[in-house]
């Protein structure tokens, strides 16, 4: 088991992206009409938000468990207003593409934040168990 929290994140997070990268590939052969034409630029954009994101929450929280509401929801609004700021300039330059990227866009925002809640979840358990045990002996 990797103990390295970092290590653990970028892992799973390249293995999560390298999934939705063969996902996107068949549907790609399958639906071409179906994706942005910069589809792939929005997995690497989805992907580096997200390791930015875990790395603020685990850098956060690493010594103080209480800061868990600080670093998730600082994570949380950088992504927003980025992605809000990315979403804008996008439609803006491509307006005949705007209903499928605001599509995939959207889709790709919310299946990034349901694994960023989902990789968060699992690795606070612990933590969080750890934490209880230590108060209930005191």
């Amino acid at each position: 088991m990797i103990s390295n929290p970092y290590v653990k994140a970028f892992g799973l997070t390249t293995i999560f992206t390298a999934l939705l990268f063969l996902a996107c590939a068949v549907i790609a052969k399958i639906a071409p009409g179906w994706l942005y034409s910069y589809q792939w630029y929005l997995l690497l954009y989805f992907y580096l938000i997200t390791l930015l994101s875990l790395f603020i929450i685990e850098r956060t929280t690493r010594k103080n468990l209480e800061k868990l509401s600080k670093g998730f929801f600082s994570a949380m609004m950088l992504r927003l207003f980025v992605s809000i700021i990315i979403a804008v300039v996008i439609i803006y330059f491509d307006r005949a593409n705007s209903t499928i990227f605001a599509l995939n866009f959207l889709i790709l925002y919310l299946v990034y934040l349901g694994f960023e809640i989902y990789y968060l979840i699992s690795i606070l358990q612990p933590r969080l168990n750890g934490e209880r045990q230590i108060k209930e002996k005191k």
